[in-house]
């Protein structure tokens, strides 16, 4: 009996040892040396600040001259760069919540070659500016091998972090379409007719009959005798 469980945990150990060989066929060299983090332990946030403390969202096209720089004031938010115009505020406020809440699914901390990621020629930096001028910057690399991912490193740094691809693509969208407020769309407003009022008065009164200024003339009959007839002699 004790033969059998033996050999079952080896054919398990030897399935789980083969399925992790052939994930990691796919992947660089760079990450199969890296250490990740351990299971369990929370990841960190890239951008660990508070949405109220930030005064500024910068957003860098590191392989063309592109940038989209986004001001908070008083009023809200203001884009500064390309144009400057207000901001849609709903839009901004989106994306500063999705950048300070991003955590990585992976933290490759031993690498020492960030070519393989694709950081020579980066795709984009996020850089976040506070209200007492701290700063947080995301370097962005290449899409990870499955194309799900990317991989990212803090400005200047060597720990490599795989991130959401649908963030960085959203950001990546600022470039062609930065948020600006939208144009409020005109109203259509139909015009009623008017129906024509009439303003004369009735009258109050029954007119009088109208009288003829020329009387008629007068007839008077003239008489006429009748004949006598006189008898013969």
């Amino acid at each position: 009996m004790n033969s059998r469980v033996t050999l079952i945990v080896v054919a398990v150990f030897i399935a789980l040892f083969g399925f992790v060989f052939l994930v990691d066929q796919d992947k660089p060299s760079q990450q199969l040396n890296a250490t990740p983090t351990a299971t369990g332990i929370a990841k960190p946030y890239l951008f660990p600040v508070a949405s109220s403390d930030v005064q500024s969202i910068e957003v860098r096209d590191l392989r063309a001259p592109r940038q989209v720089k986004v001001t908070r004031t008083d009023a809200g938010w203001r884009i500064e760069t390309p144009e400057q115009k207000e901001g849609d505020d709903f839009k901004i406020t989106q994306m500063l919540n999705r950048l300070i809440t991003l955590q990585p699914s992976r933290v490759l901390s031993n690498v020492t070659d960030l070519k393989s990621f694709g950081f020579i020629t980066a795709t984009l930096e996020a850089r976040i500016t506070l209200t007492n001028t701290e700063q947080y910057a995301l370097t962005v690399g290449d899409k990870t091998t499955g194309g799900n991912d990317y991989y990212a490193v803090h400005t200047g740094g060597k720990i490599v972090f795989i991130v959401s691809q649908s963030v960085i693509d959203d950001l990546m969208a600022w470039f062609d379409a930065p948020p600006y407020q939208p144009t409020p769309t005109p109203t259509f407003t139909p015009t009623i007719p008017v129906t024509p009022t009439v303003t004369g008065t009735p009258p109050t009164s029954t007119p009088a009959p109208i009288t003829p200024t020329t009387a008629p003339p007068n007839i008077v009959p003239t008489f006429v005798p009748a004949p006598t007839n006189t008898p013969r002699p």
